[in-house]
């Protein structure tokens, strides 16, 4: 789990990023619905300041509609959003002073580095606009804090990607947010890119200490960047804990299957043990207590055995996956499939089958 600092950095609070210090969000039984289409079911969730929040979930999940009532794009049809206790609903976009990076930048694009950075400052009205010194000295901060300094006399079609990318959290630091959210922000970037940036982005959120809010569709960038993650399916909220909790301790199905590679296998419960086809795994139940169940488990949490209870059958196919050999496994006289990885220099069998039994695993009631 990351650790999130209680107090803020001098140099953070130098930048001037925010106008005071983190604050609490809450969401309570927020619903949305697009004409007779439900987006969000009675949301609830509450964010301490300066957390770092994944939203993760598959598309249609509704995090992206639950970030935009955040920033005041959309309207709920119920519920309500406190900012520090304040009804956030009653507030404009701009009393709101959210911080909003999007997946494809949003950069203006006749518009220089340092420019784009301070777009948000020079448009505000004169009585709240910094004088034209203070704005250069923040967009220079930022700049170097961003690790883009020198370049703010450049045009975004002579940056690359992650550059650009950083140019968009910059300039959605510089208005001095109270909230900073971000949609899928390196989902335009390739893969090495992408994950450079992960570990980029959490070291200045541990510089200024926003309460943020991070959607993605990405587990690993979740896992890696967040205090907590919030797990999302079809307009509700599926589990909330930390990156350990949301993996070793799914409280669904559908967080097992969606947090990390897994595979079921449907079981039965009797006198606290897991049995398939009227045979006894030796595997206990684990809060199920009798009739119908499915049994999770992860591909590496597997060990080969020879003797004893134990999931068997032919191998289907087999792959190369990183370090390891993945094997597709047909149990449960031959009804169903399950995945587990083997060293590579493990031979295939002769007979073609394998048994094998979970090292770690969860139990869900049917």
């Amino acid at each position: 789990m990351n650790a999130r600092p209680d107090i803020r950095p001098a140099e953070a609070v130098a930048l001037g990023e925010t106008e005071g210090p983190a604050i609490r969000v809450t969401v309570e039984s927020v619903a949305k619905a697009f004409g007779d289409t439900p987006a969000l079911h009675g949301v609830s969730l509450d964010v301490a300041p300066g957390e770092l929040v994944a939203l993760l979930g598959p598309s249609g999940s509704g995090k992206t509609t639950l970030l935009r009532i955040l920033a005041g794009l959309d309207a709920p049809t119920g519920g309500r959003v406190l900012f520090d206790g304040e009804d956030a609903l009653q507030l404009t976009v701009q009393q709101r002073n959210i911080g909003f990076v999007f997946q494809h930048y949003a950069l203006f694009r006749n518009m220089t580095v340092f420019d784009n950075i301070a777009f948000g400052l020079t448009v505000r009205p004169r009585d709240r606009r910094p004088p034209k010194a203070e704005i250069r000295r923040r967009v220079l901060a930022l700049l170097d804090l961003v690790q883009l300094a020198g370049l703010e006399r450049r045009y975004p079609n002579q940056l690359s990607g992650g550059q650009r990318q950083r140019v968009a959290l910059a300039r959605a630091l510089a208005i001095e947010p109270r909230v900073l959210l971000l949609d899928e922000p390196f989902g335009a970037l390739d893969a090495q890119v992408r994950k450079d940036l992960r570990r980029w982005l959490r070291e200045i959120h541990d510089r200024t200490g926003h309460t943020t809010f991070f959607v993605t569709h990405d587990q690993d960038e979740a896992l890696e960047l967040a205090d907590r993650v919030v797990v999302m399916s079809k307009g509700r909220i599926e589990q909330v804990g930390t990156p350990d909790q949301i993996y070793d301790a799914p409280a669904s199905p559908f967080v097992f299957g969606f947090i990390g590679e897994s595979s079921f296998v449907p079981v039965e419960i009797a006198d606290g043990t897991v049995t398939l086809d009227g045979a006894s795994l030796d595997l206990a139940a684990l809060g199920a207590t009798h009739g119908k169940a499915t049994l999770g488990f992860r591909p590496h949490d597997v060990a080969i055995v020879s003797e004893g209870p134990a999931l068997s059958g032919p191998i289907l196919s087999e792959r190369r996956h990183g370090g390891m050999r993945r094997l597709e496994v047909e149990v449960g006289a031959g009804r169903h499939r399950a995945e587990i990885d083997v060293a590579v220099d493990v031979p295939r069998p002769a007979s073609g089958t394998i048994a094998f039994r979970p090292t770690k695993w969860r139990v869900f009631p049917a």
